[in-house]
């Protein structure tokens, strides 16, 4: 007696994950090999792509844009990811210890810049930075400090910390909700039996809160560092990576390199590697954040 293919619960189940995986496999597993494969040609979006190896790999790290690409981003993590960290378990620290029903507009009121879309919220900044009639440079010199209105987004200086600073006020609301979801879980007959032995605020941070809240840093990292290597609308939006490539990141380069240079191996070898390090980022903090439990 012949048998289905799809006879039995296992091979039943499989019916329910097609139509999911084929998804999966038309518009994210196909582009990334057709990026891999465009990685190896040169092409120009009209003529046929032309084989070229390693030509662009080995073009890309002997190139000093795309280093200082990475150099911006290696800055910009500073911005995305530890400020917002610190900031975001400072503040829920002290949102915890009020009473729910104000902790409740507080933690509402803080997290609102992360539910609006980035290229909306750099237009707005975009404004508010304006060194002309911006609010910022106007407060400035409103209240006697008109030597430090600076045109924050065109100073080679400050366009990179100005761009940085937003992603701050973007993340650290974020950050403040996922620390105070992992305060909810912990006990706390644990910081009772503590103050009861006589331990300091900071003893009680250093040896118990921050080492329970590890799963907790170990989320809030990966996502920020993953959405600082792959920051573009928020810097697209401010400063498309000017003035003169201050705040250029590989994924402004990326699309310098294949919209407006039409140099789409390239560009595609740049994406690449930018995979990759996300790969790294990845494996780096669950590698070296593990939680005690060995989760």
């Amino acid at each position: 007696m012949k048998t289905s293919v799809l006879d039995g619960p296992p091979r039943r189940n499989l019916v329910f994950v097609l139509p999911g995986l084929i998804l999966y496999c038309a518009f994210i597993f196909l582009p990334i090999l057709s990026a891999v494969g465009l990685s190896f040609t040169s092409w120009n979006g009209l003529s046929a792509p032309r084989w070229v190896g390693l030509g662009n790999y080995i073009q890309l790290f002997g190139d000093a844009r795309f280093f200082t690409a990475l150099k911006n981003n290696a800055i910009l993590m500073l911005f995305y990811c530890v400020l917002p960290l610190i900031l975001g378990m400072g503040l829920a620290s002290a949102v915890s210890a009020i009473r729910p029903r104000e902790r409740l507009a507080v933690r509402t009121l803080l997290f609102m810049p992360y539910i609006m879309p980035s290229a909306v919220i750099g237009v707005v900044w975009q404004w508010l930075y304006n060194p002309a009639f911006g609010p910022i440079n106007q407060g400035l010199k409103a209240i006697g400090l008109g030597v430090l209105a600076v045109p924050w987004l065109g100073d080679f200086n400050w366009a990179l910390p100005a761009v940085g600073m937003v992603a701050v006020w973007y993340y650290f609301g974020f950050c403040m909700v996922i620390f105070l979801t992992g305060l909810q879980r912990l006990d706390p007959s644990i910081f009772e039996a503590a103050r009861i032995d006589g331990a300091g605020p900071a003893y009680v941070f250093r040896r118990i809160t921050f080492p329970l809240l590890l799963p907790e840093v170990r989320i809030v990292l990966l996502l920020t560092i993953i959405a600082s290597i792959k920051s573009f609308d928020l810097i697209f939006t401010m400063t498309r990576g000017g003035p003169a490539n201050a705040t250029l990141v590989p994924n402004i380069y990326m699309y310098d390199l294949g919209f407006q240079l039409s140099r789409y191996g390239y560009g595609a070898t740049v994406a690449i590697i930018g995979a990759i390090l996300v790969f790294a980022v990845n494996y780096a903090v669950h590698r070296f954040l593990k939680p005690r439990d060995g989760a």
